[in-house]
């Protein structure tokens, strides 16, 4: 009974490293083919610059 139990720890360790992998690659991969129009890049584009400049008033005291 002892053997299987060190069996099953490693199967489940190996295996949530194996699946944890797979899920990061696969969302990195949903994540990098993302379609994003114009408009979108456009609000993102803003929206950074908008945070750089609070940051730097926040800074510059």
């Amino acid at each position: 009974m002892d053997e299987a139990g060190g069996w099953l720890w490693l199967l489940m360790n190996v295996g949530f490293v194996v699946v944890l992998a797979a899920a990061l690659i696969w969302g990195t991969m949903r994540w990098r083919r993302r379609r994003t129009d114009a408009a979108a890049r456009a609000e993102r584009d803003r929206a950074t610059l908008k945070s750089y400049r609070e940051s730097d008033q926040n800074t510059a005291r």
